[in-house]
């Protein structure tokens, strides 16, 4: 693994080339390089400190020196040294990789949940050892801040380059019951069912519908009075059974009525089946259970429109961008509530941010697939 980590600096930044280190500096950085080889680590991280001490610009020796620095596990001097090489070669993926994992080692953590998400949207090396520990580290972070789609979309790319990885399985399960935990922090009456629900949300889409439906009916059974069970189950049935699906929406909220993505998922399944009138009690819901939203103001703002109140449905889906303006669907909508009210300039706006964003949206779903 050590020597795995010391990641040849050309390869992570696709074809960049490095600034040159000065005739003052290349024979300390031969000097550093040979006591890096030679094991020395002490003496490498000395002699890279000096040279980039004497030319502050060399990135290719603030690479070294953090790369050293996080092997040893001196995660804050790994951490200046990362930031010190973004602000000179800010498009390297790997870098914010390992500037995300010594953040999360110092307990920065939104800065670190920014850092490897950044890393990951500029590019990661998928045969790199901290490709996969970054991924980790993400859903861990997404989970602690309650981004629990997005936590188990991480879970599934992990699962993808190592299947049945305990530690991954943990952290989907957590993600599923919709626990804003650190998984050391999971408490012991928790950990059977996260651990099997966790495990069937990872491997449910790669067995038979039949498959997968079994074990989800075998949790519910076990697991009666846990609401995210039934939620998580819902989901699958939404796409192969929706009339069971809205029944395990219901059940869902006989558990928790205030369960906000149960309130949600009901609005847009009676959207999707044409009936805006039987959405729009559950959007409602939605909205009055959390304000703060941006699903719960979409399904709303949706609704109206679909209702034909379309000045209340697109100030609901203004609120709705505001909380979210990276989604791609919120702009699509608001441009159709645009529209329907004659604001042509607005709805042409809109128009080009979803256009940009769903572009970015396919550049993600290519590196997923890869």
């Amino acid at each position: 693994m050590k020597a795995a980590l010391g990641l040849v600096f050309a390869g992570w930044v696709y074809g960049q080339a490095p600034a040159s280190p000065t005739a003052a500096i290349a024979q300390l950085a031969s000097r550093a390089e040979e006591a890096a080889q030679a094991n020395r680590p002490e003496d490498a991280m000395r002699l890279f400190r000096q040279a980039v001490t004497l030319v502050p610009t060399w990135d290719e020796g603030w690479w070294r020196l953090g790369t050293l620095q996080f092997e040893a596990q001196r995660y804050a001097a790994c951490r200046d040294s990362f930031r010190r090489f973004v602000g000179l070669q800010p498009k390297v993926g790997g870098a914010f990789a390992y500037l995300g994992l010594c953040e999360f080692q110092t307990k920065e953590y939104a800065a670190a949940l920014a850092d490897l998400e950044k890393g990951y949207a500029l590019g990661l090396r998928t045969e790199e050892p901290v490709t996969r520990a970054a991924l980790y580290r993400a859903a861990v972070l997404q989970t602690h801040a309650s981004n629990f789609e997005r936590a188990l979309q991480l879970c599934r790319l992990l699962t993808r380059m190592k299947p049945n990885d305990p530690a991954v399985v943990a952290v989907a399960g957590i993600a599923a019951l919709r626990l804003a935990i650190f998984p050391q922090e999971l408490a012991e009456g928790d950990r059977d069912v996260a651990f099997k629900l966790g495990s069937a949300m990872l491997t449910g889409g790669e067995h038979p519908v039949e498959d997968a439906t079994r074990r989800f009916e075998e949790l519910v059974k076990e697991y009666p009075d846990r609401p995210n069970v039934h939620y998580s189950y819902a989901m699958i049935l939404l796409a192969n059974d929706p009339d069971k699906g809205v029944a395990t929406l219901q059940r869902t909220l006989a558990l928790d009525p205030k369960h906000l993505p149960a309130l949600v998922s009901m609005g847009f399944e009676y959207l999707k089946r044409g009936e805006a009138a039987l959405a729009l009690p559950y959007a409602e819901r939605a909205v009055a259970a959390a304000p703060g939203s941006f699903a719960a103001r979409g399904c709303l703002g949706r609704t109206l429109v679909e209702l034909n109140e379309f000045d209340k449905g697109a100030k609901e889906l203004e609120l709705a961008v505001k909380l979210e303006p990276a989604s791609s669907q919120l702009q699509y909508l608001l441009a159709s509530a645009y529209a329907k009210l004659g604001r042509k300039e607005d709805a042409a706006r809109a128009r080009a941010e979803f256009a940009r964003l769903k572009a970015a949206e396919g550049e993600r779903m290519e590196r997923d697939a890869k």
